[in-house]
């Protein structure tokens, strides 16, 4: 409290509730662009424990964006490949790295949550107008509701669980990462849908102590008996995750001793230090409504799917993404507030995408019935699945219109990003904007829009997009702020329909 028993007041453009990955990357992007936030987080420091384990290369590009790709190094590891196999190790099918990075990154990496959140909060406290605020939890949140007009303030309640204040965040806009038991969602007045999965697993982090023979590539164990997946992490870093069974008890399955009873046929005491062994139940969730007004969520918060594709943390990150460059629009007077309708119906159409191939994979490795288990060993050594299944496209929102009116299958997807024989990276030139590729053919009218937006032109593209164009039979294309490809020019009007359809994004029909 101040003086005469007020809370104390702070002012901030965003207030971001919650700090770990997705919050983090919020903060950085919004901090990058100049924004003043506001970061509120109940605990003292980043949680010791690792949590998620993998990142995809789209995620990378969001960490290449954020200043951090470099400072990773340490914490990472290159996905070597994923196999799915019987317990006496015979190979039913699976994929290795492929030597092709069409975003300029490797597809996959293997991480370390502690190292991770450790470089992106350094980062962070690089950015002045970020106010990071540990120790701060928040109790309520009012304001910013559809009819509290434009000019009033989201107000976030928080206390300094140090010094006993009361602290009052007075903001634009307030986004939600506050996890599973989101404060933030109960603010919102949103339900979550069921989709389907709760299956509780062990999971058994370990540290080796020694050089151990363990696989380079991630192992999916299709094993009736107990399904299991090994998990080869950056450095000494090992991971065991087991299906619970019919009979198990949790408690019992969480103990030190089971967890090493489990491990064996790996590692034992004289190999590894046993970190972390705690049952989760993975849960497949979605929020039916990921923004009230001038609050919105991300994260966790908004969505929750099983780890069987490790898309969890990369979700939230994607939420980062397209949530920010649309936020930055509007706060800088170049869109309307309804510009962020289009996170949700984009990215919540993306995860539930996401969560259904995962809860299908999940399908698979969770067979316990031996000749059901048989039946799909044959069938998939016969007819295995890609060993790059294709990522969903976005849903409607910011593209030519609803569901696409390109039918090419790249747009709603990233776009490629090439590296220089010298290793200089698209998006590094590029920077968090719109990028109009080759020749659009755009008009005086048009031209002045995308200069309003700062778009980066490239009238003579490098090869690698040059190539693109031509596999599409295009003259050009619209690359959006997060890397999505927005759609390509191939005749006279194209450009103009995609500038148009920006231009009806940014300020919707009431």
């Amino acid at each position: 409290m101040t003086r005469d028993g007020e809370p104390r007041r702070v002012d901030a453009d965003v207030a971001i509730i919650g700090y770990g990955p997705v919050g983090a990357c919020i903060a950085a992007l919004l901090g990058a662009r100049g924004w003043t936030a506001v970061v509120l987080e109940r605990e003292a420091g980043v949680y010791h424990q690792p949590r998620a384990a993998h990142f995809d290369a789209e995620v990378m590009r969001v960490f290449q964006a954020i200043g951090i790709a470099d400072a990773l190094a340490p914490a990472i590891q290159p996905v070597l490949g994923m196999h799915f196999v019987r317990s006496d190790g015979t190979k039913i099918f699976g994929f290795d790295a492929p030597s092709h990075e069409p975003q300029g990154w490797p597809t996959g990496f293997m991480f370390t949550q502690p190292e991770l959140e450790t470089v992106l909060r350094q980062r962070v406290a690089a950015l002045p107008s970020v106010d990071v605020r540990l120790r701060h939890e928040v109790v309520a949140i009012e304001g910013g509701g559809e009819a509290d007009g434009e000019g009033g303030d989201v107000v976030i309640h928080a206390v300094d669980l140090q010094g006993g204040c009361a602290v009052d965040v007075h903001c634009a806009y307030a986004i939600g990462c506050d996890g599973g038991r989101s404060l933030t969602r109960k603010a919102v007045g949103t339900e979550l849908d069921d989709l389907g999965l709760h299956q509780p697993w062990l999971v058994v982090d370990t540290r080796l102590t020694r050089d151990v023979a363990l696989p380079e590539v991630n192992l999916q164990i299709c094993e009736p008996q107990r399904p299991t997946t090994y998990i080869r992490m950056p450095r000494e870093w090992r991971r065991w995750e087991f299906m619970l069974m019919p009979g198990d008890v949790a408690e019992d399955m969480a103990t030190p001793e089971r967890a090493w009873e489990l491990v064996a046929p790996w590692v034992g005491p004289d190999d590894a230090q046993l970190v972390r062994h705690v049952v989760y139940t993975f849960h497949a969730l979605c929020a039916t409504r990921w923004r009230r007004g001038r609050v919105l969520l991300a994260g966790d918060a908004a969505h929750q799917m099983p780890p069987f594709l490790g898309q969890g943390m990369c979700a939230g990150i994607r939420d980062a993404a397209n949530l920010t460059w649309k936020l930055d629009l509007v706060l800088r007077g170049l869109a309307l507030d309804g510009l962020l309708d289009t996170y949700q119906s984009e990215r919540s159409a993306h995860v539930r995408s996401i969560i259904d191939m995962a809860v299908t994979l999940g399908s698979i490795i969770q067979t316990t019935d031996p000749e059901l288990a048989a039946s799909r060993d044959r069938e998939l050594a016969a007819n295995p699945p890609p060993a790059e299944p294709e990522a969903p496209v976005i849903g409607a929102g910011v593209l030519p219109a609803a569901g696409g009116a390109d039918p090419d299958e790249a747009v709603g997807r990233p776009a490629p990003q090439p590296v220089s024989p010298s290793g200089e990276r698209w998006d590094d030139v590029v920077g968090l904007r719109f990028a109009l590729i080759g020749d659009l053919g755009l008009a005086a009218p048009d031209m002045e829009l995308w200069t309003s937006l700062g778009a980066h032109l490239a009238p003579d593209p490098p090869p690698t997009l040059a190539a693109w164009l031509a596999d599409h039979g295009a003259t050009g294309a619209i690359v959006r702020p997060d890397r999505i490809t927005l759609g390509f020019t191939r005749g006279p009007g194209d450009g103009t329909r995609l500038t148009d359809a920006v231009r009806v994004a940014l300020a919707p029909a009431p």
